[in-house]
């Protein structure tokens, strides 16, 4: 039972997102070029502003995610069930081969959950013109790029 009174939370908080983007506020959301540093689940929303979709590949994405619901809900239930379990475990102080267990169940339902999200993308992108993948691939490329540099300071012997 108390997975279930933490993950209807959770998935409230999720599809909250989907309501927010479909009001009528015109207010354009600020993106990384107006120096504001977003955070959850929003915080590459603005790249889907940038891109310009029609009104028909808005339509054609909102189909494949509703398409992909049956994957991604369970996937992501399986994520949030494993992070939920090795919490658990690490606050019960349990052996660290029940730990190590749980964290091996968690990359692997991180891994699933991954594949699902990139199968969706490959599919919203094959909607898109060339000029969005020109944009969706600088998009890309800046993400790398900072993904990198983040993955150097990372190596960088502490002093």
């Amino acid at each position: 039972m108390k997975l279930n009174y933490f993950l209807v939370p959770v998935l409230a908080l999720l599809s909250l997102g989907e309501l927010r983007a479909q009001s009528v506020d015109s207010t354009p959301s600020p993106g990384p070029k107006e120096g504001y540093q977003q955070h959850g689940r929003r915080h590459h929303a603005w790249v889907w502003k940038e891109l310009n979709l029609t009104d028909d590949q808005k339509t054609k994405i909102k189909s494949i995610r509703q398409g992909m619901k049956g994957q991604t809900r369970p996937a992501l239930a399986a994520v949030l069930t494993a992070k939920l379990k090795l919490q658990q475990d690490i606050d019960a102080n349990s052996d660290k081969g029940i730990i190590a267990a749980d964290a091996s169940a968690l990359a692997t339902a991180e891994s699933q959950f991954a594949t699902v999200r990139a199968t969706m993308l490959s599919q919203v992108k094959s909607i898109l013109t060339q000029d969005q993948l020109t944009t969706w691939s600088d998009f890309q490329k800046k993400r790398q790029a900072r993904m990198q540099n983040w993955i150097e300071k990372l190596n960088q012997p502490t002093t």
